[in-house]
């Protein structure tokens, strides 16, 4: 299982383990290309958790590869459509010099992971967002929301459907047609929501689910050994919290011991 940490390239460079990956957000992908070079695996956040910034997400989106055309986009998700796209295209030019939109983008890393799509996740008191700081009291706890989630990954997918994309499992993603499974570039399901659902025997099944779809399952705001050794016992392959940045001369070493320990039966959190 990997550890997923924000710490940057000369950090991963001062830890580095068979274990360790990177977690860019649209706050923090410095040197990205440098570290996917570096052969560390790269996850993308997206910082919805405090609330969804479009145009910094696409800015993280173009640091990761070329916006392609439209019909690329297409024909990477539907390969089938492919011969249809060129022949509505018609004939190629001969001679002159090549349109930008005519020449093919590079495509993702292959050490790129995936990349999650935009989601929702409002506060148990009733706000929009997820209390922090002062404005935090007694009732405040992130709770997802699945059917918005559902929601903006549509609108997101026509976009993004030639990238690797982990769908954010939120509360209530068990329910029926919640997850997107045959999206095209699914590679991954984010559990993240309320503590309590995030530790559910129904999040634990769609991360079953997951890995029987042979995707990656990730889980989010993993802080304890406890807490490790039970996202791995369900299959999840990678997890992160921000103490393993915060702390890192402190903690993260351990983190990486116990990421790389092998899983154990089926734990209760």
């Amino acid at each position: 299982m990997l550890l997923l940490t924000t710490a940057a390239l000369p950090q991963l460079h001062a830890h580095r383990h068979p274990q360790l990956g990177r977690l860019i957000t649209p706050r923090h992908r410095c040197r990205l290309a440098a570290t996917l070079d570096a052969g560390y695996p790269v996850a993308a956040d997206n910082d919805c958790f405090t609330g969804l910034d479009a145009a910094a997400v696409c800015r993280m989106l173009e640091a990761i590869t070329p916006w392609p055309s439209v019909g690329e986009r297409i024909a990477r998700a539907w390969p089938a459509t492919r011969a249809g796209i060129r022949t509505l295209a018609g004939p190629a030019v001969e001679h002159g010099p090549r349109r930008r939109e005519d020449t093919a983008p590079a495509h993702p890393h292959p050490n790129l992971l995936w990349i999650a799509v935009p989601d929702v996740v409002r506060c148990a008191c009733g706000r929009p967002h997820p209390c922090t700081g002062p404005a935090r009291g007694p009732q405040c706890e992130p709770v997802g929301d699945a059917d918005a989630t559902l929601e903006q990954f549509r609108t997101w997918h026509m976009w993004l459907c030639h990238l690797p994309l982990a769908f954010v499992l939120q509360d209530g993603a068990e329910r029926p047609g919640r997850v997107p499974w045959d999206a095209p570039g699914l590679a991954a399901v984010f559990v993240a929501g309320s503590t309590a659902w995030k530790l559910s025997p129904a999040a634990a099944a769609l991360v079953g689910q997951a890995r029987r779809r042979r995707l990656d399952a990730h889980m989010g705001r993993v802080s304890t050994a406890r807490r490790i050794r039970y996202a791995h016992s369900i299959g999840c392959t990678s997890f992160d919290s921000s103490r393993y940045s915060r702390w890192r001369e402190l903690l993260l070493n351990d983190g990486l011991a116990r990421a790389a320990q092998p899983p154990q039966l089926r734990l209760v959190d």
